[in-house]
């Protein structure tokens, strides 16, 4: 493994491995004892990022094309009719979708039972496997990182590289990946349901969409009051957004989340 962290296919089979394990050739051995006991540590973390930062909270990320936002705060009376929104609702069992393995044998029945297995450090091994086309591995190799969506996202966008094993609608993040979202049709919200290490402009329509602000609530909460991110350029004061996402937020008790956002 590099010393880095990051997963490496690249090393050779030890002879005590080859002697151990015969049946299996070097890549094989490497993904299947070497990077699976790197996955748990990876997928314990990201699930303890995933409950402090996203777990049971409603993500509003409001977003537009920099060129017409930039008009607009040129102008004497600030109202950002050009900046679009989008809602995301992140629940216990969306974890699961993100991470690229998929649950094997019976000890965990469930997305949740899979969740609450990595929060009590108790997923094992044989708790899981990976994905057959190695997407797992690239899914890995930014989950910790993606956990932390509503401080580091820049981006957004409808996705477009929709393929025969991949359908998501909505995709979030930077040049190191992003998450996708989708509608559920059951509860009515846009929830993700997948991971991918692609550079976001890569895999959305033209132009690229800038998000300037993320508001994020308990999912029960009637209104927003909390940013983790707000662009330098915005002056959330002075600005006024449209009637419909100004219902949304509570600006009587907005406040930043501390660190990093801009």
């Amino acid at each position: 493994m590099a010393d880095n962290g990051k997963i490496n296919h690249k090393k050779g089979m030890s002879s005590a491995a080859a002697l151990a394990f015969p049946f299996l050739n070097t890549e094989e051995w490497w993904i299947a004892i070497v990077d699976k006991k790197r996955a748990m540590q990876i997928l314990i973390n990201s699930a303890r990022l995933y409950k402090e930062n996203l777990e049971d909270n409603k993500v509003l990320f409001l977003y537009g094309i920099p060129s017409e936002i930039k008009k607009q705060l040129g102008l004497p009376d600030i109202k950002m009719l050009h900046m679009e929104y989008y809602e995301t609702a992140f629940h216990r069992y969306n974890f699961l979708h993100l991470t690229g393995v998929k649950i094997s044998g019976s000890r965990l029945s469930s997305s949740i039972h899979f969740y609450e297995a990595c929060l009590a450090s108790r997923l094992r091994e044989e708790d899981f496997s990976f994905s057959d086309d190695g997407s797992t591995i690239q899914k890995l190799d930014i989950l910790e990182h993606m956990m932390n969506l509503k401080k580091n996202v820049t981006m957004i966008g409808d996705f477009t590289d929709r393929g025969p094993k991949l359908f998501t609608q909505k995709v979030a993040g930077g040049t190191y990946g992003c998450i996708g979202f989708v509608h559920d049709k059951y509860s009515d919200l846009n929830v993700p349901n997948t991971l991918l290490k692609k550079d976001i402009r890569d895999v959305t329509v033209t132009p690229t969409q800038k998000v300037y602000a993320v508001f994020y609530k308990r999912y029960q909460a009637e209104k927003y009051s909390d940013m983790s991110k707000i662009d330098k350029a915005i002056e959330i004061n002075k600005c006024v957004f449209r009637n419909d996402i100004e219902r949304m937020i509570n600006r009587e008790q907005l406040k930043l989340l501390p660190g990093p956002g801009k």
